[in-house]
């Protein structure tokens, strides 16, 4: 298994990321949370913590295992995708992106 580091960023784009995926916004979340309609606004900021058992509230309201979330798994055209795409200037990567969001 490959050896996954994720920063506190990258933690929070993924929550993001599963956010949009569930069609959950970041005040629903903080509602759904039991806090106020800022709450997960201000963990994204960086104004509050993000703990570990908010994660892991964060997690079963998203449905997302703690695997999913720290160890997908990929197939083979995801990954050659993926090669592809870190390889592109970051406008290129921004009009993918963007052309993904589109398509969905």
């Amino acid at each position: 298994m490959e050896n996954i580091n994720l920063s506190k960023k990258e933690i929070l784009e993924r929550i993001g990321y599963f956010r949009d995926i569930k069609k959950i916004s970041a005040y629903k979340l903080g509602m759904e949370l039991g806090h106020s309609k800022t709450y997960f606004y201000r963990i994204e900021s960086g104004e509050i913590q993000l703990t570990l058992d908010i994660l892991l509230d964060v997690l079963e309201i998203l449905q997302v295992t703690t695997t999913e979330f720290f160890c997908p798994t990929l197939k083979e055209d995801d990954k050659i995708l993926l090669d592809m795409i870190k390889n592109l200037s970051s406008e290129n990567k921004k009009t993918i992106l963007d052309l993904i969001k589109k398509l969905r």
